[in-house]
This record gives structure tokens, C-alpha cells and sequence, in this order.
């Protein structure tokens, strides 16, 4: 028999869990058979733990296996460590599970409401587990990436998007209209022409953010006749972006509900052929969130 001092760090639960088996059972025959295990497996297992902690367990006679002083004092803190197991296993299984959305910068948040409503209402329909939907500012580019490296569920993104190997619907598409200040010459206006923009800058962002949606609105105004010199803004700013239009050379192009909220600001829509802002709830194709996006896209309108 190894002595006390043995080290007995390589004990493991398969171990307790024999352990426990023979001292309610009271012999290695009904353990083993409750087990279904071979006896002399079960016995083997019984004496490794033995030499493990370095203390006899029980005393072994023609009746049966009596625990010892030392294994009842193991099988009363074996009994506390499998209710606590089984504490821990029952809350991991009621604990929420978590799901991390991308959100492109300039999504209203009105919309970010609704995607998280459907969200909820989808995976309700399906699992009785909580989800917690957890929102994390990043670029429309960057997103694909994150998506692909499983460090992002889902994103919302301006399309159109790099997709290879990204499943993406549509859950917004608006027509964008002209933002000035109030004191612009044009803000007296109902509507504005394409030819009313001559002559005037574009406050944009950095195509880096979202290059397919960059590209497809410049190409847009182009075919349109309007081509701007762009000033490119490198912020998010309320308050900068409200400084930056105090130019009467200035305009911005936005959704008509993305100023609503900024009272020195004014929308004008497009007389006609207004450019158009498409955003998409994306998720990988091959991910276990694929049918939840569906359901859920479904819902946010």
C-alpha cells in the first residue's frame, strides 16, 4: 500500500464515480454489474485509486467491500462534488446562450430593435434555452471576416457584400436623399433634381468600411451625372458631422430617418432615381445559425 504522502493528483471522475458505485453497492459483483463493467476492471480501478490517494478505502472480505474510516470521509465529499456536478450541469443548461451581431455603423436603431426582436422570436420558437443577443460595432467589411472566423454569429451589413461562403438577407432597403444644414441653399427645397447637386461636394465615409456599397452608390451617381469630389469623413460623430455640413458646397446622402433626430439638419428626397441603401442580416452558410437567420429576416419587417 502506497503511503499517504503519495501524490494523488491524477485522480479523475471516472475513478469517484467507481468508487461511489462499490461503496453503495457493497460488492465489486453488483458495482461491476450496475457499472456494466468487467469485475476485474472494477477491481483494478478501485485499488489505482487507492494507490492514488495513498490510503486503504475499504476492507475487503468474503461479504463484501467495508468502507474504511478514510472511505467514508471520501464517499461523504464525493456525494458534495457529484450534487455539486450536477448543480453546475443543470445551471449551464438554464444559462442563456449568447450570440455576438456585428452592427455596421449608421444602422438606425430602430431596426437594430427589430433584428433583436426577431432574433428572440425565432429562437423561442425552436429551443427553450435563453439566447442573449449581444450587439458590437464593426465595419460592414470587417464582418465578413469576423463571421468567417466564428468570432461573429451574425452581422449586419451593407450590401452588397463579399459573400463567399455568407448566407445574407435583406432586411432594409431605402432610398437615400440629400442632407444639408439648414442654412444650405437648397434646404428650402420639397425634392432635389440631380442637376440641383452640381457643383457640390460629397461628405462620405472611407470606402475601406464597405467597399461594394461605396462603390455601387458612386457608380450610381455617376450614371446620374453628379460627379462629386468627396470629402471623406473619419469619424462617426453627430456633432462633427453636423460641423462638416456648415458649408453651402456641402451634402450628405443618407436614409431619411438617419437625421431625424438632428434638428440643424434637413432630408430632401430625390425627384427620381434616388440611390438606394440595402442593409443584410448575414450569418456562414455552413453555420448552425443559418436556419435562425431565415426565420428571423422573415420577422424583422
Amino acid at each position: 500500500m502506497a503511503s499517504a504522502s503519495d501524490d494523488s493528483g491524477g485522480t479523475e471522475l471516472r475513478h469517484l464515480r467507481y468508487f461511489a458505485a462499490v461503496a453503495e453497492a457493497g460488492t465489486i459483483t453488483e458495482a461491476a454489474r450496475r457499472l456494466r463493467i468487467a469485475q476485474p476492471s472494477l477491481s483494478q480501478q478501485i485499488r489505482s485509486l487507492e494507490r492514488r490517494i495513498g490510503v486503504e478505502l475499504f476492507r475487503r472480505s468474503a461479504h463484501g467491500m467495508e468502507l474504511t474510516g478514510a472511505g467514508r470521509a471520501l464517499r461523504d465529499g464525493v456525494r458534495q462534488v457529484f450534487d455539486a456536478l450536477d448543480s453546475a450541469v443543470a445551471a449551464a443548461r438554464d444559462a442563456p446562450l449568447s450570440a455576438a451581431v456585428g452592427v455596421c455603423s449608421g444602422v438606425p436603431s430602430e431596426l437594430i430593435s427589430r433584428v433583436e426582436a426577431a432574433l428572440g422570436e425565432a429562437w423561442r420558437s425552436e429551443s427553450a434555452t435563453p439566447l442573449e443577443i449581444c450587439f458590437e460595432p464593426v465595419d460592414s467589411a470587417r464582418q465578413a471576416e469576423l463571421l468567417r472566423r466564428g468570432e461573429l454569429d451574425f452581422g449586419l451589413v451593407r450590401r452588397p457584400i463579399a459573400d463567399d461562403g455568407l448566407k445574407a438577407v435583406t432586411v432594409s432597403d431605402e432610398p437615400l436623399g440629400v442632407v444639408v444644414h439648414g442654412s444650405h441653399p437648397l434646404a428650402s427645397r420639397t425634392t432635389v433634381d440631380w442637376a440641383d447637386l452640381a457643383g457640390q461636394n460629397l461628405l462620405w465615409f472611407p470606402d475601406s468600411r464597405a467597399p461594394g456599397y461605396a462603390a455601387t452608390i458612386l457608380a450610381h451617381l455617376d450614371r446620374q451625372g453628379w460627379a462629386p469630389e468627396v470629402v471623406r469623413a473619419r469619424h462617426t460623430s453627430h456633432a462633427l458631422f453636423v460641423h462638416n455640413l456648415r458649408n453651402d458646397t456641402v451634402v450628405a446622402l443618407r436614409p431619411s430617418g438617419a437625421v431625424a433626430d438632428i434638428p440643424e439638419l434637413v432630408w430632401l428626397p430625390f425627384a427620381a432615381d434616388p440611390p438606394r441603401e440595402r442593409l443584410a442580416l448575414a450569418t456562414t452558410s455552413s453555420s448552425t445559425w443559418a436556419p435562425l437567420l431565415v426565420a428571423a429576416a422573415k420577422l424583422v419587417g
